[in-house]
């Protein structure tokens, strides 16, 4: 728990954060810890004295402030802490139940690359480091805090000269993917003698793991190397599934691979895929 948190909060509240914050990963923890923060520094009242107006108050600030997008990773944030609170009897009253989090646009084709795009940015990365870093978000659909958390230990050679992959991340959940063997093998040659199965797969210029922060560094220059601007490596988790599902990838293989919970989320792919669409059945034939 941060001094800043405790600044804001009451010797209760800060154990209350404390224990709601226990069982999540790293990241949900720094990101869920500065919503709350900014919602108690806005509030400046004890959670159990918090009203609906209140978070009303605190929802209309939200919106002329952020995206719909972070507008709902707050809310939810917010009212998974009074749930949680409600569940161990610690509040006997959730005034967030009832606020909703915000809709908005799926964006999801804005943040894709073309297969010939993908292969120009891959192409053009002049360090071969920075281009197997590339091949493997990727091929792995992986997160970037997952990939930045990966060691040699984590990979496994398959039979087929494939390499299966331990991911471990959102939710606190464990996945497996496969990379190609020709990833594999161009990965094998970057280790040396003295490699361990806790180093990490990728080392910075320091002999470190790569931040968060350093991935999307790299990932975006590629991109702008050639013409591509605001990609980040999420782009580079769509479009890898994306890519798979054109070539035949089952739809269930992917949900599986990219750690979706429901198949209706992994079916937000299925639009952007070549096929049938609704407008070819029209029968006037337009003038131009």
């Amino acid at each position: 728990m941060t001094s800043e948190v405790n600044s804001a909060c009451l010797p209760m509240e800060v154990t209350l954060i404390q224990m709601w914050l226990h069982d999540k990963s790293p990241n949900s923890r720094r990101s869920y810890l500065r919503d709350v923060t900014d919602f108690l520094s806005f509030i400046q009242k004890p959670l159990g004295e918090v009203t609906l107006i209140d978070i009303q108050n605190w929802d209309t600030q939200l919106k002329l402030k952020y995206a719909p997008s972070s507008q709902k990773r707050k809310i939810t944030a917010v009212r998974s802490l009074f749930a949680f609170a409600m569940d161990n009897e610690i509040l006997d009253k959730n005034p967030s139940a009832k606020l909703k989090p915000p809709k908005f646009k799926d964006a999801i084709a804005e943040r894709l690359l073309t297969e010939d795009e993908w292969e120009k940015m891959l192409l053009a990365e002049p360090k071969r480091q920075h281009q197997l870093m590339l091949a493997f978000l990727y091929e792995t659909r992986a997160r970037v805090s997952e990939f930045c958390s990966l060691t040699w230990k984590d990979l496994r050679e398959k039979p087929d000269g494939s390499a299966l992959i331990t991911l471990f991340g959102k939710g606190n959940k464990t996945r497996k993917v496969t990379i190609t063997p020709q990833l594999w093998q161009a990965l094998k040659a970057t280790k040396s003698a003295s490699t361990k199965g806790d180093d990490p797969i990728f080392l910075n210029s320091r002999k470190k793991a790569y931040s968060t922060v350093q991935v999307w560094r790299i990932v975006k220059a590629a991109g702008e190397r050639v013409g591509i601007y605001g990609v980040s490596p999420h782009w580079l988790r769509h479009s890898g599934a994306t890519h798979q599902l054109i070539n035949g990838s089952p739809i269930h293989l992917q949900q599986q691979e990219l750690g979706h919970s429901s198949l209706d989320t992994t079916s937000r792919y299925l639009h952007l895929l070549p096929g049938d669409y609704g407008a070819q059945y029209t029968k006037v034939k337009l003038p131009f």
